[in-house]
């Protein structure tokens, strides 16, 4: 009694039309393209003009998040030479770089970290203020 229930729930799910469960399936990629194949290629590209692109002097960020200065290539450009410090120099893949910054994008983020520890200590102050006014009350009456 119970297989018969399920052989006739398994006809009707099979009864619906192959060309809709096609057109979904190309719906479900076309979505799948433009919202994550295609925006990760372009930004893939990007990034490799950029390192094509680097010159001596600019900064780059390093996979592990190194921020260096590029110096000079080696090896006919598989390989970068990067300047940590004064007198630190490293060799690193080329294909490592993970951005090319310029100064004002170093400050830029610099200067938003400034903001956002400035918002969080004034709040922490202002918090700290009315636990201290909230304790004065308590005490007065």
């Amino acid at each position: 009694m119970f297989t018969a229930t399920l052989y006739a729930q398994g006809t009707q799910a099979q009864a619906g039309n192959p060309l809709v469960s096609i057109g979904m399936m190309v719906a479900i990629f076309a979505i799948f393209y433009f919202l994550l194949i295609r925006p990760q290629r372009q930004q893939q590209k990007k990034l490799a003009q950029a390192i094509a692109n680097v010159k001596k002097g600019d900064k780059v960020i390093i996979a592990g998040g190194i921020i260096a200065e590029y110096f000079a290539d080696k090896d006919g450009g598989r390989i970068a030479v990067v300047k940590l410090g004064e007198n630190t120099k490293i060799e690193i893949i080329k294909s490592s770089i993970s951005a090319v910054v310029t100064e004002e994008q170093l400050n830029a983020a610099t200067t938003e970290n400034k903001k956002e520890n400035k918002k969080e200590e004034s709040n922490k102050i202002k918090e700290d203020l009315e636990k201290a006014q909230k304790e004065e009350e308590k005490k007065s009456e």
